[in-house]
């Protein structure tokens, strides 16, 4: 097995399902951070990540156009890492000249910056998602 075959089994067990199906990973930063009084994290793991190009035929005829800026979005805490998913969509150019994004993923729970299943653990733990929780800053983080 390969080294590249061995980091992509293993970002899928970490990742949100399905998520290498759309997007590549492309760097990952450990950024060792300062405690606060109550914090439960003293890293957080940037995972990097661009989306690939899953063009089907009706859209063949767009052109590259580069990346869209960054999206963050709050993943699962790892072994009390937090991790946070810096996502980069494609821009695609039609036949006008005009950008397009197309293949819009399920990457977040509406109206939150929190990856679907962490949203919904973070539901389940807490009662509902409001206040701190929709800005995407989570009793965790204190």
């Amino acid at each position: 097995m390969t080294d590249t075959t061995q980091l992509s089994q293993l970002a899928s067990l970490v990742l949100p399902p399905s998520i290498m199906d759309f997007f590549d990973i492309t760097g990952m930063d450990v950024e060792v951070v300062a405690p606060k009084p109550g914090d439960h994290y003293t890293q957080i793991v940037h995972i990097y990540l661009d989306e690939k190009d899953n063009r089907t035929d009706e859209f063949n005829g767009l052109r590259p156009n580069g990346f869209t800026e960054p999206t963050t979005i709050e993943d699962f805490p790892i072994r009390n890492r937090k991790v946070v998913l810096h996502v980069r969509r494609r821009r695609w150019l039609d036949k006008e000249g005009h950008n397009v994004i197309i293949n819009p993923y399920p990457l977040v729970y509406e109206g939150t910056r929190y990856s679907e299943e962490f949203a919904v653990f973070l539901k389940g733990v807490y009662g509902n998602l409001s206040g701190d929780l929709l800005l995407g800053s989570s009793p965790l983080d204190r």
